[in-house]
């Protein structure tokens, strides 16, 4: 039970991810004006996927030292 309450809490992360990546990635494409093919958006997810993993692993880090 506890491993399917885990894997459903970091699924709705991932997807929570993705939406606010995209989300992130068309207000600042647009205020670079930057032209949106697949590549661009993809990168713009992924980079947004990367700084909210990079900030939970780091708070996860601090809860345990403390």
């Amino acid at each position: 039970m506890k491993n399917k309450k885990t894997f459903l809490r970091e699924l709705i992360w991932f997807f929570c991810g993705v939406i606010a990546g995209l989300c992130v990635s068309l207000i600042l494409y647009d205020i670079i004006d930057v032209d949106l093919d697949l590549g661009v958006m993809a990168a713009g997810v992924i980079a947004t996927m990367l700084a909210i993993y990079v900030v939970r692993l780091t708070l996860w880090v601090f809860k345990k030292a403390m």
